[in-house]
């Protein structure tokens, strides 16, 4: 979908109303602008944390056991930061 926008006042625009309601955007929701390759893009909190899923899926195949892991990667790192002191 491609919509034409324009840029207002103190670099303000307003998302067309099917681009709102397709991703269920609201007045006050945040998005991030990201820049990247000559691009400019929007992305809610929502489509941000779907990426993230989507890139850890893709390198270790799923979401199981990924807490587990951070954690205890966390802990390991807290007994060398303790034992080095």
């Amino acid at each position: 979908m491609a919509d034409t926008v324009v840029l207002g006042e103190s670099g303000r625009i307003v998302l067309p109303a099917a681009i709102r309601k397709k991703y269920g955007l609201k007045s006050g929701d945040r998005l991030s602008v990201i820049e990247e390759n000559g691009s400019i893009r929007l992305m809610s909190m929502k489509m941000a944390l779907d990426e993230v899923r989507a890139s850890i899926i893709a390198h270790r195949g799923n979401l199981k056991g990924i807490l587990h892991e951070f954690l205890e990667e966390r802990h390991d790192a807290a007994r060398r930061e303790a034992s080095s002191e």
